[in-house]
């Protein structure tokens, strides 16, 4: 149908969806032919589902709210159940931290008719909270998906590959069709509330399934939302666990650009042990009289990749197969 699917995948988000659902009444929808709103309850154990229903009628129910239940933890799988159920060309993923500004719709809606070649569109957090931000945020505000996505308008590649999920944009047509060519998200963690669970970087890993099928990924400036930030968001403990989480799909996001760069021939074999390698060639240049900035933030990555491929190695062949396979069905259907 044409219009606009927005999801919003929730874990206990009860006491966050306040201000995400006053924002999404709000919003500019004139001229926009059909709009949808689709709740995904990820295994909550708060009143999540039933605040977002009386939320959404106290104010006036806007447009059409749907709740649906996924039981099991994960942003990917309440993501892809939202997706499954959803009726409009355009999804947009909104997190249930984030507020859209009024023309959110507006202007993504306009540059996705006007420009058939994106696939993805990314818009630019705005980091908000009750307390000061820390001195380290602005390094890592990446992290907490808040901050320009690229320096201009428009494709984001060469200067990134990705945009982050929190606001995305992208077209189901090209979901399905990375699916129906036998697309599988294979990272391995993510966040539900304050625990750390299966399944992650699925923003990244669907940013590189549409790139496959040769649509381009875009960032607009003016594009902007906020995030709201708890200030437990904001301690340096989440920090480290946030930025492990993300060291840790590191060896598996690293493949897509390998697949991408490479045209194997065949099936790769023992590509583990070959990474591995490439590791202890690259610990060696890492010695305590190197110029290379961040030795130590290196070296601890290095060592911790290295371990990942062992634990692995049972599944990291499989894997990579999947992006090859995957990355020639894209390119009979091109042909």
């Amino acid at each position: 149908m044409e219009g606009i699917s927005i999801l919003i995948s929730s874990f206990n988000g009860a006491l966050r969806l306040e201000k995400t659902l006053e924002s999404l009444s709000n919003l500019d929808l004139s001229n926009i032919p059909f709009v949808e709103l689709i709740l995904i309850d990820n295994a909550s154990d708060d009143i999540t589902s039933d605040f977002s229903i009386k939320k959404w009628e106290k104010l006036g129910s806007p447009f059409t709210l749907t709740i649906l239940n996924e039981r099991i933890p994960g942003k990917l799988f309440a993501q892809e159940l939202g997706i499954s159920n959803s009726k409009g060309d355009f999804i947009v993923i909104c997190d249930d931290d984030n507020s859209l500004f009024p023309d959110y719709i507006q202007i993504g809606y306009k540059y996705l008719i006007e420009n058939p070649q994106i696939g993805v569109l990314g818009g630019k957090g705005i980091p908000k909270a009750e307390i000061e931000f820390p001195e380290w945020f602005d390094k890592y505000s990446y992290h907490f998906a808040c901050g320009k996505q690229a320096t201009k308008n428009g494709n984001v590649v060469p200067e990134r590959n990705v945009v982050y999920g929190a606001g995305m944009w992208f077209r189901k047509e090209l979901y399905l069709k990375a699916k129906q060519l036998g697309f599988n998200f294979i990272c391995n963690f993510s966040q539900i509330g304050s625990k750390f669970s299966m399944n992650g970087g699925e923003d990244s890993e669907l940013c590189w399934a549409i790139r496959f099928l040769n649509f381009e990924i875009w960032y607009i400036d003016e594009l902007c939302f906020y995030h709201n930030l708890p200030k437990e968001r904001l301690g340096e403990n989440y920090l480290k666990n946030l930025k492990s989480r993300i060291n840790s799909n590191g060896p598996y996001a690293s493949i897509y650009f390998r697949v991408w760069n490479s045209d194997w021939k065949k099936n790769v074999r023992f590509f583990w042990l070959k990474e591995i390698t490439h590791s202890f060639i690259y610990l060696l240049k890492l010695h305590p009289f190197s110029k290379i900035s961040n030795r130590k933030f290196e070296v601890k990555r290095t060592l911790k990749n290295i371990s990942f491929y062992l634990y692995e190695r049972s599944k990291f062949d499989e894997r990579v197969n999947h992006l090859i396979h995957y990355k020639r069905n894209c390119q009979k259907q091109s042909n």
